[in-house]
């Protein structure tokens, strides 16, 4: 049986051998591991923990110069952005300046007031804009259109505002709204209307009737006039463009135009002679001619008595083709026990601030507060442009004026400065046309040369590269 003889062995140098390799990778490394030859355990992880400790310090360190450098760009970027916030605001206070001050003097072309009036109309201006949601721009073209009326200062800004009201509850422009309004107040001005009680008119038939206030302006600008001659009141007149609509659904400047021709004819007398030969009362107690609208009501009693040929014959008189069916729907209301021209006639009677409670509760709505926001912001950016910026820009542009205006003056002047400085002028273009130009296109001759020639010893090279390959690979 064998036996195995363990044999007790010592190794030589091993542990040296392997201190001296770390301590000469540590030098390649450039970091010391500490005394790795002698001590404890804890002194040598302690040897090991110094250069980590010194990464560490390292890294931090790279951290805070990063936060830093981020410092920087952030502060940076917030002074650039506030430069330019700064830059776009006085753009815009420029631009505002520039803008109001075009306006208001436009306007004052035909008002004729004083500086300090006018700067008063102006703030009225920006108020009545942030009243009735509009812009300035907007308000500011009303105020021109009205201005042109002749009406004083006072009567415009008080029929602007209306106007601007109407055109916000009815969704016509502002031209369109003042024109309406204007031509309204025009015809009844004599009957006690004003631009407001125009305005609550409108505003309480269109709520309870399916008629707009679109609807019901623009009937009243084309037959205002007329119907005030026929005596038609405003509250009549409203009464019957409603019905109208309400039974057609023609709109209120077809109805309205309609009507202007209605009312015109009614009173012609050979129609008021062949009504009062049917049994039409159409003459009152005074022997007056009665209203148009009176004398339509009174045809509406005993209109379907009459023959066919009777009815074609009297409506066409009245009408004409065009406006048959508006006046034959009419005919037909006003013989209506339960009338719509007549119920909003009387409810026209009533009105009386429908229009601009309206118009504050559309002021609560978001849309006016922003509204109202831009306002301001273009009214605070006019007056700092007019007390900085305005009178300065005239000033430098009243420099370059002069300026450009002494150079042309100088160009045409027979002097012998005159006569030098085109002399110099006309050089100068001699030399461009004449030997600037020939010099000008020899430069583009040899550098067209040049190119062809690197082109062809590119293409050369390349061609080269590619049979040297071609070699190689052989």
């Amino acid at each position: 049986m064998s036996q195995s003889i363990q044999i007790p062995v010592t190794q030589v140098g091993l542990q040296q051998s392997i201190i001296q390799g770390v301590r000469e990778a540590s030098k390649k490394a450039n970091f010391s591991l500490g005394g790795l030859g002698s001590g404890g355990a804890a002194q040598k992880i302690n040897a090991i923990s110094q250069p980590l400790g010194r990464i560490t310090g390292q890294a931090d360190e790279f951290s805070k110069s990063m936060a830093a450098a981020n410092a920087r760009v952030l502060a940076f970027g917030a002074s650039a952005g506030i430069m330019a916030g700064v830059s776009v605001a006085l753009a815009g206070i420029v631009k505002s300046a520039i803008n109001v001050e075009q306006k208001l003097t436009s306007i004052n072309t035909v008002l004729q007031t004083s500086s300090a009036q006018l700067e008063k109309f102006g703030d009225s201006i920006f108020d009545i804009a942030k009243n009735t949601g509009q812009s300035f721009d907007i308000v500011a073209e009303g105020a021109l259109e009205l201005a042109r009326q002749g009406l004083s200062a006072t009567d415009t800004l008080s029929r602007l505002n209306d106007a601007l009201i109407l055109s916000r509850l009815s969704g016509l422009d502002a031209t369109k709204s003042v024109e309406g309004l204007t031509a309204a107040y025009n015809s009844f001005e004599g009957a006690g209307e004003t631009t407001a009680t125009i305005l609550n008119k409108l505003v309480v038939v269109s709520q309870k009737y399916a008629v707009s206030e679109k609807d019901l302006i623009e009937g009243v600008k084309r037959s205002a006039s007329v119907a005030d001659l026929a005596g038609v009141s405003f509250d009549q007149l409203l009464g019957v463009i409603t019905a109208v609509q309400q039974k057609t659904a023609r709109g209120g400047a077809v109805i309205g135009n309609s009507f202007k021709t209605i009312f015109a004819r009614i009173q012609d007398k050979g129609v008021l002679t062949d009504l009062q030969d049917l049994g039409v009362e159409v003459v009152g107690t005074s022997k007056e001619i009665l209203p148009a609208t009176q004398i339509l009501g009174n045809l509406s009693k005993q209109f379907g008595q009459f023959s066919k040929i009777q009815q074609t014959d009297l409506a066409k008189k009245l009408g004409g083709i065009y406006q048959l069916d508006k006046l034959l729907a009419g005919l037909e209301d006003l013989s209506s026990a339960n009338s719509v021209a007549r119920e909003s006639a009387d409810l026209a009677a009533t009105a009386q601030n429908q229009a601009y409670e309206k118009n504050l509760l559309l002021n609560q709505t978001l849309a006016e507060v922003i509204n109202r926001v831009t306002i301001n912001a273009q009214e605070l950016g006019a007056k700092l442009g007019a007390l900085g910026v305005t009178d300065s820009l005239k000033n430098i542009l009243s420099f370059f004026n002069s300026l450009l205006e002494g150079v042309q003056n100088l160009l045409g002047e027979e002097s012998g400065l005159g006569k030098f400085v085109r002399g110099i002028v006309k050089g100068i273009s001699d030399i461009i046309t004449g030997p600037g130009l020939a010099l000008f296109a020899a430069i583009i001759v040899k550098l067209s040369k040049d190119l062809v020639v690197f082109g062809a010893q590119s293409l050369k090279s390349f061609f080269g590269i590619g049979k040297a390959a071609k070699d190689i690979k052989d």
